[in-house]
């Protein structure tokens, strides 16, 4: 979980209590009234019983913990009757709990402060965050989802309440709803202009494959490897792509074969599906080439089953292959756009490779080959 940078500042302000006392000449001289109280921006009117409490607290509220502030604090809660003294509390307690790490007492204090008229506008943010988070490390999903729904609802343009939102969301198994709010966090930090973290790309895929989100999913992994296109998450793109989509015949082939020219073919239960689907569409001499490279990787043993039986299988398919020979299902316009481009490609037409692969992004009816000419791009313009 994290804070924006409001939020920060808000929550870092928490720990900075200042107060000052006044007496009117009044309350000197008669015990009944009201004495004012400056604590936290705003102006308290307490008994002068609840003052003397308080004040004592306050004096004691940077303290290490001690028997001294122990007392001070069970003094305060228990002459603390008036709505402002018990708002003075809230922040003391505040302070001590965020001084000693005691999150029950930072709880306690912060639900105070949350519900008080006398919380200042520009410091309620802060607290909201601070006590989601607390709520959610505990737990605690629908008070972190309330507390930070209502931060959300402050500061609809902020995208780490977004963000946060989105973690309870995924925590009470709201797939949907996660994942709309994290593409919202990650639109809206776009918008501002700031970088976003990589984390919150693999997330959003990770959200699409638990809640097998298919459309959003595909969009995640295309966002992932366009933002950040390291080997692993090319790798984690395809795969979950891959899932998501069920891909079954020329695709699966396709996409196969996409994997494996941007390095993330790493298993060995991939290498033989690939060889096999290739042998079956009759393609055997690159499933040879498939099967040998597994080998060299040291992914596959040659000598062991299933390995040993896919080899000999594609060797027989060899053997027997006539020249001309038809093959199997083929692809639809976006697909021989796709395949136009990759043998474009290895031919050392880049230019022509890229123009391949736009077409079949771009066409309308290309279904899963037009994501394959967007991930064509984008490993292209990556500099792959």
């Amino acid at each position: 979980m994290q804070l924006g940078p409001r939020a920060r500042l808000a929550a870092a302000a928490l720990l900075l209590v200042n107060a000052s006392f006044a007496t009117s000449p009044a309350a000197e001289a008669q015990d009944k009234v009201s004495t004012v109280m400056q604590i936290g921006g705003s102006r308290l009117a307490v008994s002068p019983q609840e003052m003397r409490a308080l004040s004592n607290l306050g004096n004691l509220a940077r303290a290490t913990q001690s028997a001294r502030q122990d007392r001070a604090l069970a003094d305060a809660r228990r002459i603390a009757n008036s709505r402002d003294a018990h708002f003075a509390l809230a922040l003391y307690e505040l302070e001590i709990g965020n001084r000693r790490g005691d999150d029950g007492m930072r709880a306690g204090a912060l639900d105070v402060l949350i519900a008080s008229p006398l919380t200042r506008p520009e410091r309620l943010a802060g607290y909201l965050a601070v006590r989601g988070q607390i709520a959610y490390r505990a737990g605690d999903f629908d008070t972190a989802g309330r507390l930070w729904g209502r931060l959300a609802e402050l500061a609809p343009s902020d995208p780490d309440a977004l963000a946060n939102l989105a973690q309870v969301r995924l925590a009470q198994t709201d797939a949907p709803g996660a994942m709309d709010l994290l593409t919202r966090a990650i639109a809206a930090r776009a918008a501002l202009g700031q970088p976003v973290a990589e984390v919150w790309y693999r997330q959003r895929l990770s959200i699409s494959q638990q809640g097998r989100l298919v459309a959003p999913g595909i969009d995640a992994a295309r966002a992932l490897v366009g933002a950040y296109p390291t080997p692993e998450n090319w790798r984690i793109a395809l795969v979950v792509y891959r899932q998501l989509v069920a891909a079954e015949g020329a695709l699966e082939i396709d996409l196969f074969r996409l994997t494996r020219h941007v390095g993330a073919l790493t298993q060995a239960a991939e290498y033989q599906r690939m060889a096999q689907l290739l042998n079956q569409a009759g393609e055997p001499r690159e499933a040879n080439a498939v099967l040998g490279e597994g080998v060299t990787r040291g992914v596959l043993d040659g000598a062991v089953s299933p390995t040993r039986e896919i080899f000999a299988e594609v060797d027989r398919a060899i053997t027997k292959a006539r020249p001309g020979a038809a093959r199997a299902e083929l692809p639809n316009a976006a697909g021989t756009q796709v395949r136009l481009g990759v043998a474009r490609l290895n031919a050392g037409q880049r230019g022509e490779a890229e123009a391949a692969f736009r077409a079949a992004a771009g066409d309308p009816a290309g279904g899963g080959y037009a994501d394959l000419g967007f991930f064509w791009l984008a490993w292209l313009g990556r500099g792959f």
